[in-house]
């Protein structure tokens, strides 16, 4: 499951990881959001955080400007 595609846009499973980070959730919130396995969500966040689209705070998850700004591109709203 890669989040980031080659192009550096969120993939598919990248933008349900998003939507789920779109309030301060911890890991674990956004697993159980999303049904995906808690190692496939890890390695995603990690990919999303790295591309500058979520950011980390004390063991919660928020989107970035740039992560709301993927999501409104890709016609996603929340």
């Amino acid at each position: 499951m890669g989040c980031v595609s080659p192009d550096g846009k969120p993939s598919e499973s990248g933008r349900k990881l998003l939507l789920a980070a779109r309030d301060y959730r911890t890991m674990d919130e956004i697993a159980e959001e999303t049904k995906l396995p808690l190692f496939r969500v890890r390695s995603g966040l990690r990919d999303l955080t790295e591309a500058g689209y979520l950011k980390e705070e004390g063991g919660k998850y928020r989107l970035t400007d740039s992560g709301r700004e993927a999501l409104k591109k890709a016609g996603v709203v929340f």
